[in-house]
């Protein structure tokens, strides 16, 4: 495995002068523009790819308990992990949607004329099956065209983990302290220019640091969550819980509150 400083020394000798900027934009089509032959796609997944198709098991539910948790008086690292078996129990059950319908559909665009598309998450290793399966619900593949077929974990302090052309790099860890020693791992010619949407400006920002390795790079600041209907509502989330092997949508849950039906068991879910 090559160390950072060995990385930074074969990009000198490559290339002396990279760019790095960051846009803002809420629609996938102005990414477009922004992709040649020799550049790598990152894409982050959750509240950017795709958000929870009901309440329960949203992204927006998991920051609100880990905010509950904080409130009573828990550091962010002990709200994480107390949170967390929840967030695993609902996502072998959550659906997802992509917060626009083009979205899908530019990736596989992408793929088809063969750009390098990886998946760049902070969730962690013990949500991996369930996060792939979600992908693939909205048929789409990372590994088709990701850096890497392999799987292999990135040494961090905490568990990480590249799995089918993702890489989880866990919520305790920067994005950019995994992806750095994450390329120098894999067996393959490195990118001139890396393109990152996610839908945190922070995220994006720290992936600036790139361009120190010769590395073009574009962050893009993807802001179509902050502009699409919420789907997270405490009230039903709560409600849903309660059926949570039999998660329902946010239409059903809200009908049965209203009916008062909180002990009815669903067999098929309401659409």
């Amino acid at each position: 495995m090559f160390s950072k400083n060995v990385l930074a020394a074969i990009f000198c000798l490559t290339s002396l002068v990279a760019e790095a900027k960051i846009v803002e934009t809420r629609h996938i089509e102005d990414v477009i523009p922004l992709i040649d032959d020799e550049t790598w796609l990152l894409v982050d997944l959750d509240n950017c790819m795709f958000e929870g198709a009901q309440a329960l098991g949203h992204a927006n539910w998991f920051y609100d308990e880990l905010q509950l948790r904080m409130q009573k008086g828990m550091s962010r690292e002990e709200a994480i992990a107390d949170a967390y078996p929840c967030w695993i129990e609902t996502q072998k059950a959550c659906k997802v949607k992509p917060l626009e319908n083009s979205f899908v559909p530019t990736l596989l665009m992408l793929q088809s004329k063969g750009i390098t598309i990886m998946g760049l998450t902070h969730r962690q290793p013990s949500v991996a099956d369930s996060t792939v399966r979600q992908v693939h619900s909205l048929g789409f593949d990372f590994l088709t065209t990701a850096p890497s077929k392999e799987s292999f974990v990135v040494l961090a302090k905490t568990p990480t983990l590249y799995f089918q052309g993702i890489l989880f790099v866990g919520d305790y860890n920067k994005k950019i302290d995994i992806y750095e020693p994450f390329l120098s791992m894999i067996k393959k010619t490195l990118p001139k220019k890396i393109v990152f949407i996610d839908d945190k400006r922070k995220n994006v920002d720290e992936l600036e640091s790139l361009a120190k390795y010769g590395i073009d790079y574009v962050g893009v600041h993807y802001t179509a969550i902050e502009h699409s209907k919420p789907v997270y509502v405490r009230e039903i989330a709560e409600f849903q819980y309660k059926l949570l092997n039999q998660i329902i949508s946010n239409k059903a849950a809200t009908l049965l509150m209203e009916s008062g039906l909180e002990c009815l068991r669903l067999n098929v879910e309401l659409s």
